[in-house]
């Protein structure tokens, strides 16, 4: 087999393992109703649904305590593709989408199951990109339990 076509065989066979082992599942992405966004901090797990149908659902990890992420019912604000924390040093916080003054819902790579972050809502990255890309401005975005 040629090199090229070696490395193009490898390539595809990472792509596929890659999505193979991601810990979010995800349906088909055809509109079906209006987008929302459950945060369950009790099992930290966050799942995104069109009407009734689930899209997406994957573990997250919301503030430790002392620094709780809030219950309520929020919106999505505003989105960055790289948001750079004012609170926490210039942190790097990839696919961020603003739910509230400085909580957002944002890519990281360290994504335990249980409370771990400053407040905001931590996503794998992969997930990350994938809820920034399906979520729009204004989806109703409801943090529950704890």
């Amino acid at each position: 087999m040629q090199g090229w076509l070696k490395t193009a065989v490898l390539a595809a066979a990472l792509h596929a393992l890659a999505a193979q082992s991601s810990q979010a599942r995800y349906s088909q992405w055809q509109e079906t109703g209006p987008q929302r966004v459950v945060i369950d901090k009790s099992r930290q797990v966050l799942r995104a649904y069109e009407g009734n149908r689930l899209v997406l659902e994957t573990h997250i990890s919301t503030g430790r305590r002392g620094r709780e992420t809030p219950n309520g019912r929020f919106r999505a604000q505003s989105k960055s593709l790289m948001h750079y924390s004012r609170l926490y040093g210039n942190a790097p916080m990839p696919y961020s989408v603003q739910i509230a003054g400085n909580y957002f819902i944002h890519g990281f790579s360290s994504v335990p199951n249980y409370p771990a972050s400053h407040g905001c809502i931590r996503v794998p990255i992969d997930t990350a990109r994938q809820f920034y890309n399906w979520v729009n401005y204004g989806t109703p975005v409801d943090i529950v339990g704890g």
